[in-house]
């Protein structure tokens, strides 16, 4: 649900119909995530992460419904239009990011080690 989610934003935010407030609303789940400021603060075990998984589709969500409803639904037909296409460049940001990921472990685990 998400993806289906993440893509009609995507697609609803390059239209030209979409208002500023509504593109700055979209910003706002991506500001949270990485921002060091939480709700309740990661390193609280297990509801540290709640709230992320909680909030960030929330306001995924609130971000789509204040889109137009005529964006919506051309957003919809055209993520349905280009699925095949979407999908593989889902796998592929997947695959880059666990590749950024791992080269960064393996970095600062040489760092740790030859220190």
């Amino acid at each position: 649900m998400l993806k289906k989610e993440m893509i009609i934003l995507y697609y609803g935010l390059k239209d030209k119909r979409t208002s500023p407030i509504v593109k700055g609303a979209a910003v706002l789940p991506i500001i949270y995530l990485l921002s060091p400021i939480d709700l309740i603060p990661d390193f609280i075990p297990f509801f540290g992460f709640i709230d992320d998984i909680v909030i960030v589709p929330l306001l995924l969500n609130l971000a789509i419904r204040l889109l137009p409803v005529e964006v919506q639904e051309d957003s919809l037909s055209k993520a349905s239009a280009n699925s095949k296409k979407v999908q593989r460049v889902f796998v592929t940001v997947i695959i880059v990011f666990i590749s950024l990921l791992t080269g960064i472990f393996f970095l600062i685990r040489f760092f740790l080690i030859n220190n």
